[in-house]
């Protein structure tokens, strides 16, 4: 279990709080009832639950991609609804499926996901994300080009361009390698040694074991 950082009283109140959401779909189908959490700043949570059960649906509401039926939610003190522009700037998320901007290089893709929230241009922190995603040497190249691993790094990367404080990684063992995932875990440590907040899904309780603080306990089968 990774070593917890300080929680000092300035930074004790949660970074996610979500109260009474619900999602039901135009089919009537309702993905989520009544959904209650709080995720402490800096910790690494695990939404742990089998396929289907909703664990996608409340990170595209949290990530304000998906509305709510009801329910509130606020990110590190912004309302995700009446303040999404400025919820969505401190979140960086890695989907569970591969769709990237194909025609694009590496650099450009990211350099773009950069700009798009706003930050000042940053080579050298755009450089230290490649490099740590062993991305560097393929910067130039379209992302077409590269294997289904190497376009989930760039997913990475994009996810990370904008310096985010809260960091969504949905499914991030599905269908990797062993050295991604090698990659990616020591990244999420470095991460949250920085103060970075993570939250994974997965239905695999030995990587929610090993790799978070805590884990749901309200995803059923």
């Amino acid at each position: 279990m990774p070593t917890s950082a300080t929680i000092t009283a300035e930074n004790s109140v949660p970074i996610i709080f979500v109260r009474g959401v619900n999602k039901t779909y135009a089919s009537d189908f309702q993905a989520l009832k009544k959904i209650n959490l709080e995720i402490k700043r800096g910790e690494i949570f695990a939404l742990l639950g089998p396929n289907g059960a909703g664990k996608t649906t409340l990170i595209s509401i949290i990530c304000c991609i998906v509305k709510a039926t009801s329910g509130t939610i606020i990110a590190d003190g912004h309302d995700t609804v009446r303040d999404y522009r400025a919820a969505r700037a401190i979140i960086g998320l890695v989907p569970q499926e591969l769709h990237t901007d194909s025609f694009e290089s590496v650099w450009a893709t990211i350099k773009f996901s950069r700009g798009l929230f706003g930050k000042a241009p940053n080579a050298a922190y755009l450089e230290k994300v490649l490099r740590d995603l062993s991305l560097w040497d393929k910067r130039n190249e379209k992302i077409m080009t590269l294997s289904g691993g190497m376009k989930r790094r760039v997913l990475i990367a994009k996810a990370l361009a904008h310096e985010p404080t809260i960091f969504f990684l949905d499914e991030p063992s599905a269908g990797v390698d062993v050295e991604l995932r090698h990659d990616m875990w020591r990244m999420v440590r470095e991460l949250r040694a920085l103060g970075t907040t993570i939250i994974l899904t997965t239905h695999y309780i030995e990587e929610a074991e090993d790799m978070a603080d805590r884990m749901s306990d309200w995803f059923k089968p």
